[in-house]
């Protein structure tokens, strides 16, 4: 009996905390589609969760197994992506300088930014 309870409340536990998640993406793409934002619903979802999260409406416990579980499994949402390009090969071969030229710009954009970031909120820390 006791296992069983166990089992539902993950269950519950697992249901709150996508809820709470698929609730925010929701949301996002509800903005999006309402004001006609040239933008990703699901990155104003993001958005919207980080906010969330910052100001406190949205605590990181109310979300934290979902989130350990789909960054678990992150890679697998890679994998459609992939098999797309590898279908598309014959289509971007006649492009390959200008896609690696874009890649490590992107790269470096990426990294950058994220360096910045991260200085920004370890200095704001500190302070």
């Amino acid at each position: 009996m006791n296992k069983q309870k166990s089992i539902f409340s993950k269950i519950l536990q697992y249901s709150k905390e996508s809820s709470i998640i698929l609730g925010l993406y929701f949301i996002g793409e509800g903005l999006v589609s309402l004001l006609d934002i040239p933008f990703p619903g699901s990155i104003v979802g993001m958005l919207l969760l980080l906010f969330a999260l910052n100001l406190n409406i949205v605590k990181l416990h109310d979300i934290h197994a979902v989130s350990d579980f789909l960054l678990k499994y992150m890679p697998l949402f890679f994998i459609p992506a992939g098999v797309s390009i590898m279908g598309s090969y014959q289509q971007m071969a006649n492009h390959t300088f200008t896609i690696i030229a874009i890649i490590l710009l992107s790269t470096f954009i990426v990294m950058s930014s994220t360096a910045l970031v991260l200085q920004y909120f370890l200095n704001k820390e500190e302070k």
